[in-house]
């Protein structure tokens, strides 16, 4: 008898070892699994600031697939999960894909060739715009570009590493003149440097423009022109070979906050992620479930049938004030007296 004891005992120990070791091996799994989603698949990324409400409310986390496929499968509208030059990451709206031109004024009106719209509040832009989108494979024409369009392809030229500097002239219709007339306009109250000339942003160069032609005799327009040069043997750069395709992205606010209009375009390598509603969705239903289970725990804690007497007769019994129940208590006291 004792011997079979032992051996049952013996069998308890080991499949308890076992069921242990099952659970243990089934988290360690799970972990692993979660992991590799959390690290290469899926990953939250927390709205730091106001700029894409209301479509994303401030502080609010995002799922963003870092798979390729995912990232391919980007179309206009969406919200991605993008790096700037600096290493710091944003998540903005996608309004122009590779191919692209699109317009934008200086009241506001976006023009594209999925969806036109409007911003209210517009101000980085003080003159109506159109802005071609390159993609890989595109030549670009330094002299056929506008303004802004030059600024994001020195910004593109200056990210694929090619080494060259600029040099910039002043004219007034066919006629060049002294680049020292910049010396005598003003930005924000300040005095233009000529050594920041070459590397100032198209709106600034638009309202340095502005002021010597209030100051400048004669009709014809007063335009900066920039040169591209490569640094090995000073030749002219006249056109540029895109090897990498390019996207636009912005804030669902307009004003405050950095965009393509500040940074330019955005390439492929650049994006790191894109938004996926699922787990926003299932996230979303858990929270719901869960404050519906709470919200009724708590009702029926608030909403109890019987509270307990103080006479000797119903002592340990519970009590409804409904007038069924102390009716029926009444019967039952009855009964006892008979």
């Amino acid at each position: 008898m004792a011997s079979l004891k032992h051996i049952v005992s013996k069998l308890h120990r080991k499949n308890s070892k076992s069921h242990v070791f099952f659970l243990v091996l089934v988290l360690i799994m799970f972990l692993l699994i979660a992991g590799t989603v959390r690290y290469y698949v899926l990953e939250p990324v927390r709205s730091s600031d106001s700029s894409m409400h209301p479509k994303h409310k401030e502080h609010k986390t995002l799922w963003m697939c870092k798979l390729p496929q995912c990232i391919d499968m980007l179309k206009f509208g969406e919200s991605a999960w993008v790096e700037l030059r600096n290493g710091e990451t944003l998540v903005r709206k996608l309004i122009a894909m590779p191919g692209d031109t699109i317009e934008i004024t200086d009241n506001g009106k976006v023009y594209t060739p999925h969806m036109n719209f409007k911003w209210r509040g517009e101000s980085a832009f003080i003159e109506k715009r159109k802005i071609y989108m390159p993609k890989r494979g595109d030549t670009l024409t330094i002299s056929e570009l506008n303004d802004v369009e030059q600024d994001y392809l020195i910004s593109l030229m200056q990210e694929q590493g090619m080494d060259f500097f600029l040099k910039t002239t002043l004219w007034q219709g066919d006629r060049e003149i002294s680049i020292d007339r910049v010396g005598s306009t003003k930005l924000a109250n300040r005095q233009v440097s000529l050594q920041e000339v070459d590397q100032l942003p198209w709106q600034d160069r638009r309202l340095v423009e502005m002021q010597i032609r209030q100051n400048e005799p004669g009709n014809a327009l007063i335009k900066l022109k920039r040169e591209l040069y490569n640094k090995a043997d000073s030749t002219l750069i006249e056109q540029v070979v895109i090897n990498k395709d390019c996207y636009y992205f912005i804030c669902e606010r307009p004003t405050h906050c950095a965009d393509s209009r500040e940074y330019g375009f955005f390439t492929h390598e650049r994006i790191l992620g894109r938004h996926e509603t699922i787990p926003d969705k299932v996230v979303d239903a858990i929270t719901k479930a869960s404050k519906f289970v709470l919200k009724k725990f708590d009702f029926l804690k608030k909403t109890k049938v019987f509270k307990r007497e103080s006479s000797p007769e119903t002592k340990g019994m519970k009590s409804n004030p409904h007038p069924k129940a102390k009716t029926i208590l009444k019967e039952r006291n009855t009964e006892k007296n008979k």
